[in-house]
């Protein structure tokens, strides 16, 4: 297959998407691949087996070790049927062929699910997780499963039992997480598109991080129904991909309804529904309201994301757009009380997950099977150095502070039709740094320093999607973050996909 029409993004890809085996032919978004595949002029299988190829040459623990397997001649077979389907006149749905990184987060019937840590090593799922089982409905298969942050605490993708996740533009720093693998390999095309599951951030920033895109929908959109899990008052999944137009195809394949594996689960309250494709053309930004956060938001950026922010304002209004000053009240409490509810859920959701995987001992007779900075979470809640968040602690952030950080955004949301902010205060920082980092001369905490923007969106349930914004002057990317209201995400991918073609030129 030719490289086709490829949207142009205002951050270059990686040089390392552009070499290797099948780079040109690897290249076309999402979408374009599955209509070629639809029409004839590209093969399942050829793409499926173009895509191995680079994983083979390209994906090595020193370079990207985005993926922990891949699913060989076994995914090939699929695909071949997929092609025989296809030739028949009979298509399975919109991604009939589409080879996808799934992060191994996600139940894969027959294929070992880890999350990441070396405790489920050997976890095979009888069933796939509820989003995966919708996936392979719609026509996708699952190429392989993406590397992440252990058990999906973190923000680095430093994974002490399989290796770190390598950034597609510097392999000595962190593609984010905690879904790294899964952003790192849709930059470095090494799959149609991925699966993330994000938290406080973690399909915002490896997006940010590796120059992609990432959607974070409202909690309740998509079943985390076999998902291994960290928090069910903030976990959900969603799509890392090239472009916005990819990422609602496969939001709306993934938005379940209700689903008796995740009673969070629902349709939109309105009663509407994501529209069938997003629009190719008309859309515009001219009176948009977008809301600009301050205090909080806009105050420890680096000189490059403040650069790249400030650029796209100008943009922004220059295409008329409303930018409107806007203060989110309450965020600053965001990050502990996300930390105060995530820890000890995480508890009874591993705790969960053991069982289900065959695990004896649980959380304490596997205490120290996790690597450091799992164990310690863990370990503050169970084990015998344990000091567990006390239950008044948990019931007044879920009781109070929680809705009191929803009702500040909703404030902010009133008068405008998106909030806009940066993804990170930061471009990625050596693997090195993955837990104390070097910002604006101090020495911080790298995980917190990470979810700044992106653990409060969390908190109040709110979708979101990371753009890439541009590039700093190191040389790597800089994502904007357009947040909006609960279940509004037809609205956020519309001007998000507004935005990509106004920054790329189209």
């Amino acid at each position: 297959m030719t490289k086709t029409s490829e949207t142009r993004s205002i951050v270059p890809p990686p040089s390392v998407a552009e070499s290797g085996p099948h780079a040109t032919d690897v290249s076309a978004p999402l979408l374009e691949q599955a209509r070629a595949i639809r029409e004839g002029e590209l093969s399942s299988r050829e793409l499926t087996r173009m895509y191995l190829e680079r994983i083979e040459e390209l994906d090595k623990p020193q370079t990207l070790n985005s993926f922990l397997l891949t699913r060989g001649d076994e995914v090939l077979a699929e695909a071949a049927r997929m092609d025989e389907l296809q030739a028949s006149g009979e298509i399975v749905g919109p991604l009939h062929g589409i080879p996808l990184g799934i992060k191994d987060a996600l139940f894969t019937a027959g294929t070992r699910t880890t999350g990441g840590t070396a405790v489920l090593r050997d976890f095979v799922p009888t069933k796939d997780a509820t989003a995966v089982r919708l996936l392979k409905g719609a026509g996708a298969l699952v190429l392989g499963k993406t590397n992440l942050h252990e058990s999906g605490f973190g923000i680095t993708s430093n994974n002490p039992h399989f290796g770190p996740v390598r950034n597609p533009y510097d392999p000595l720093r962190i593609p984010g997480g905690s879904s790294g693998g899964s952003g790192a390999a849709v930059s470095a095309r090494l799959c149609s598109a991925a699966i993330g599951t994000d938290t406080g951030g973690s399909v915002r920033i490896p997006a940010a991080l590796c120059g992609v895109v990432g959607l974070k929908p409202t909690l309740g959109r998509a079943s985390r129904g076999g998902m291994l899990g960290l928090s069910w008052s903030y976990d959900v999944l969603g799509p890392i991909t090239r472009t916005v137009a990819d990422a609602a195809a496969l939001l709306r394949v993934v938005a379940s309804g209700p689903d008796p594996l995740d009673p969070f689960a629902s349709d939109d309250p309105s009663g509407a529904r994501l529209p069938e494709s997003v629009a190719e053309a008309g859309v515009s930004l001219k009176g948009v309201r977008i809301g600009i956060p301050d205090g909080y938001f806009a105050e420890d950026n680096t000189p490059d994301v403040d650069r790249v922010l400030a650029e796209n304002y100008r943009l922004l209004e220059g295409a008329g757009a409303i930018l409107v000053p806007v203060t989110v009240k309450g965020v600053e409490q965001a990050t502990h009380t996300g930390f105060l509810t995530v820890v000890p859920e995480e508890v009874v959701l591993t705790e969960e997950a053991l069982r289900t995987a065959g695990v004896e001992g649980g959380i304490a007779g596997n205490l120290q099977a996790f690597g450091a900075d799992v164990r310690a979470a863990l370990g503050s809640q169970v084990g015998p150095e344990a000091q567990p968040v006390p239950a008044f602690a948990y019931a007044a952030a879920m009781s109070r502070t929680v809705p009191a950080i929803r009702r500040g955004f909703d404030e902010a949301l009133a008068g405008v039709d998106v909030l806009l902010t940066a993804t990170t205060p930061a471009t990625a920082v050596p693997i090195a740094e993955d837990v104390r980092m070097q910002h604006n001369g101090r020495g911080l905490d790298t995980f917190e320093t990470f979810i700044r923007y992106t653990f409060c969106i969390s908190v109040a349930g709110l979708p979101a999607v990371s753009v890439p914004g541009g590039i700093g002057e190191n040389g790597l990317p800089v994502g904007l973050q357009f947040v909006g209201a609960p279940w509004s995400e037809a609205r956020l991918v519309e001007i998000a996909l507004a935005y990509e073609r106004l920054a790329s030129g189209a």
